[in-house]
């Protein structure tokens, strides 16, 4: 059996060690008998991180274990889908929801999970140190280096720091070996996947714009992956180029967006210097951006140009 303390360490990081043991101590009877339950669970957790994307963290008395065996259940469900979108959606809320329980947790606890995850984190009066390499490695790509205290080759972090740090490598680690196969899933819940609706990005287009009317929409619409060549191909040509923007201009309304794209996949190597890159290029090149045929190429796994299914906010 588990104590009260391994539970809700599980309960606050359902992707750790801690709480594989934890629902491994319940074994295969104890989680047949709760199936229905926490199906239902693991299908309201998909659809919260759809909505809302993002995932509330509650300081539970009761139902700690049912949210931690929820977890597998959703990594399941969410397979099931067969949804990019989807999955990257759903790590970023869950990565997200265990930032938001690391900030109101203990610093043995930050640096216990920070350890488990492979990264090397020692502790000294409420100020966690981490190696500068490993930092880089971790940072995210909105965060400025100037803006962290160095000594002695680390980087020394407070709690909210440290936590925003982990936020990226909690993502990586609830992303490991996500799809899984459909191959590998039982019927049951294969089919019961089919009850949830995935989130799709639509942009809609109209005549009344122009034929490049849909770019504007896919500013308001982000997406979780082939942004470097959105950026390149689409973004910096039709700001600079067709709407006339300065290169200032157009790089916040460029990196405004990425922020957002931030929400479903916290992960890009897309920087301030790439994007000022691409706008001055476009501006002394001339580029114009793709057509929406040769869009459809590019984004066609993640963007949907029809007009009859849900956009995601």
């Amino acid at each position: 059996m588990y104590t009260e303390e391994q539970l809700l360490f599980a309960y606050r990081y359902p992707f750790s060690k801690e709480a594989k043991l934890v629902v491994e101590s319940q074994g295969a009877a104890g989680v047949d008998q709760s199936m229905d339950r926490i199906l239902g669970m693991a299908k309201s957790r998909l659809e919260e991180a759809f909505a809302k994307g993002r995932l509330e963290y509650k300081d539970l008395k009761y139902g700690k274990l049912d949210y931690v065996m929820a977890y597998g259940y959703a990594r399941i469900l969410v397979s099931g889908l067969n949804s990019s979108i989807g999955i990257t959606k759903y790590a970023a809320a869950e990565a997200g929801r265990s930032k938001d329980a690391m900030e109101n947790g203990s610093d043995d606890e930050v640096v216990r999970i920070a350890n488990e995850l492979g990264l090397d984190v020692t502790i000294d009066k409420h100020e966690f140190k981490i190696g500068f390499r490993i930092f880089l490695e971790n940072m995210g790509h909105d965060s400025q280096l100037s803006n962290f205290r160095l000594h002695s080759g680390s980087v020394i972090l407070d709690r909210h720091e440290m936590a925003g740090l982990l936020k990226n490598a909690m993502y990586k680690e609830i992303m490991r070996g996500l799809p899984i196969k459909q191959s590998m899933i039982p019927q049951r819940m294969l089919a019961f996947s089919k009850s949830i609706r995935p989130p799709v990005v639509t942009v809609k287009t109209s005549a009344k714009g122009g034929s490049l009317a849909w770019i504007d929409k896919l500013l308001q619409t982000p997406i979780p992956d082939v942004r470097h060549r959105v950026v390149n191909l689409v973004l910096a040509p039709y700001l600079i180029n067709i709407k006339g923007m300065s290169e200032d201009d157009a790089f916040k309304t460029i990196s405004g967006y990425i922020e957002r794209c931030k929400e479903l996949d916290p992960n890009t190597k897309i920087n301030d210097s790439y994007i000022r890159y691409q706008c001055a290029y476009s501006k002394k090149k001339g580029l114009k951006p793709l057509s929406m045929a040769r869009a459809r190429e590019l984004l066609g796994s993640f963007v949907d140009f029809g007009q009859t299914k849900e956009v995601v906010k």
